[in-house]
């Protein structure tokens, strides 16, 4: 296959939940966003002006949360909350609607990702876990395990898949071709790598999850190791293909790897969209990755934080011009940006882009474009109580719109941003 980004199209996936679903037939065309268990029916929906939230605190006592993510933990249609944190050992389960805590997994620590799915394929949702995980050890660490889910009331048991120190972004999707998903796992720097220039590259890989996964090995196919700090990953699909590709965000700024289906283990393709900032590491490149559109069929966009850990949210759109897509800087007041997606949560058929920052007043916002003007507007979420690490979308209560959740890690907090509608 040759790959052409004037002619590529791709749905979006969010690591998450499947929500959302569009269509739109132009160069880079997006089908759906979000990795899900359910599709969300909008069709019903009328579109809103400016979306409303509700915020219902979770969990106010969540040390140093990092990465928050959403499955039907108990089978019971509604989709619950898991989240990891790096000052605890405790992974933790919110059930919907309720929202009571449990306790999911505390036998592991530094547990910096986890990736729903159903490991074993006997209808109850297993964990993909990235633990041990040390910025400053990247010789050792980076277990990966995947956690399987016993039954109601019984422990859940760990399995080690493999170790690559500073594992840090893992995703479920088939990226091979062969209808069944591989676990991805793109760590943060290379081994060996040490600041500031981290010069050694990140081993990205996926693995295969073997005819019986409790005993037999898992096994890793090498993406690619030119990468550098890569902190952000966004999985992409081709709309006639079940197999998926995939877009990071690193010192090499926004790039997207797909794959030569019959043979994706010596076939994988970089191409570079968006150059990131410029200047000396570590603060250039990109930090986090979203996709998004805006409204008619042309005006797809790439949002990101930049630098790593930056200060700014950046827009990337196609240039017919230049082998790089431009780069728009809409805000430049973040401290420690850390977290970003994209999503239509007004249903008007434009995206908007949800980002926060860590540092500073430990803010959350949302950015909704204004056609009339041609600019982005800024809106708070949550001004000074959320200094957010993880995000995740969903419909958490089936009312056809798509709620927030957020981790955050100074604040010590997991919020529920409840999308109510119109104001």
């Amino acid at each position: 296959m040759n790959f052409n980004i004037s002619t590529w199209q791709f749905s979006l996936l969010l690591g998450g939940v499947l929500s959302c679903v569009f269509l739109f037939d132009l160069d880079l065309n997006l089908l759906d966003k979000d990795y899900a268990l359910y599709r969300l029916n909008t069709e019903s929906i009328p579109p809103i002006s400016l979306p409303r939230f509700d915020r219902i605190v979770i969990d106010s006592n969540f040390k140093q949360g990092y990465q928050i993510k959403a499955a039907d933990l108990n089978n019971d249609g509604l989709p619950d909350l898991m989240a990891v944190s790096t000052g605890m050992s405790e992974i933790f389960w919110y059930e919907n609607p309720s929202w009571k805590k449990h306790i999911l997994f505390d036998k592991t620590r530094d547990n910096i990702d986890l990736a729903p799915k159903d490991i074993d394929g006997d209808g109850d949702i297993d964990l993909a876990l990235a633990a041990r995980f040390n910025l400053g050890n990247s010789t050792a660490g980076g277990y990966v395990y995947w956690l399987e889910n016993l039954g109601a009331g019984l422990s859940w048991q760990s399995h080690l898949i493999d170790s690559i120190p500073t594992s840090h972004r893992l995703r479920w999707a088939d990226v091979d071709g062969d209808k069944v998903d591989e676990l991805i796992n793109l760590p943060i720097i290379g081994r060996g790598a040490v600041r500031p220039n981290y010069q050694q590259g990140v081993e990205f890989c996926y693995y295969e999850i073997p005819e019986s996964p409790p005993g037999d090995p898992w096994r890793k196919i090498i993406i690619d190791t030119s990468l550098h700090m890569a902190h952000g990953l966004q999985l992409v699909q081709w709309p006639d293909s079940s197999n998926w590709s995939m877009l990071t965000a690193s010192f090499e700024g926004v790039n997207l790897f797909a794959t030569n289906i019959p043979d994706p283990e010596h076939s994988w393709t970089r191409i570079r969209l968006g150059g990131g900032q410029l200047g000396i590491r570590p603060g250039v490149g990109s930090s986090e990755i979203g996709l998004g559109k805006l409204g008619s069929l042309a005006n797809h966009f790439l949002a990101t934080i930049e630098p790593w850990h930056g200060d700014k949210v950046v827009l990337y759109q196609p240039d017919d011009q230049a082998k790089l897509w431009h780069r728009s800087v809409i805000d430049s007041s973040f401290i420690d940006g850390h977290a970003l997606l994209t999503a239509d949560l007004n249903h008007d058929g434009y995206d908007e882009i949800i980002a926060g920052h860590r540092g500073g007043d430990h803010s959350l916002y949302f950015y909704q474009f204004d056609r009339q003007n041609k600019e982005w507007n800024r809106y708070d979420l949550d001004r000074g109580g959320m200094s957010a690490a993880g995000l995740c979308l969903w419909d958490f209560n089936h009312d056809g719109l798509l709620d927030i959740a957020a981790c955050g890690s100074a604040t010590n907090n997991i919020v529920l941003y409840k999308n109510s509608g119109q104001p």
